[in-house]
């Protein structure tokens, strides 16, 4: 299978941006939202605040909802960012396994394996003599 290993990890860098552009819009959003909260009353000393905020019967309020939507936001920026990484590692790795099997192909690179794996040949030594001045 022939590929575009420079597309390829061009994209997985862009997947990996795009998950950090993600957090910082959600980071932003958040602290937006996050103003507005004291508003919504105090579950402490206001009965509809505290359904509100905290839930009733079993069922959750807005601050559990708010801290299950903002986990899932960081886990999904976090996933794009793992993503873009992986695709990135994947061409890397994929380019490293094409070089290789191409090395049994190449008779130049097989003449250096053959010189690489031999023992104890005698190797020529330089003889001529060296004087000191």
């Amino acid at each position: 299978m022939e590929l575009d290993h420079t597309s390829m990890e061009a994209a997985g860098r862009a997947i990996h941006t795009e998950g950090g552009e993600f957090r910082r819009s959600e980071d932003r959003l958040g602290t937006q939202l996050e103003r507005f909260i004291p508003y919504f009353g105090n579950p402490s000393s206001d009965e509809a605040a505290r359904i509100f905020r905290l839930g009733e019967d079993g069922h959750p309020g807005f601050d559990h909802a708010y801290e299950d939507l903002s986990k899932a936001l960081t886990d999904l920026s976090e996933a794009y960012q793992v993503i873009g990484a992986a695709v990135v590692a994947m061409s890397k790795n994929i380019k490293a396994a094409d070089l290789a099997s191409m090395i049994d192909k190449d008779a130049f690179v097989q003449d250096l394996l053959t010189f690489a794996e031999r023992e104890n040949d005698d190797i020529g030594v330089p003889t001529t003599p060296v004087e000191r001045a």
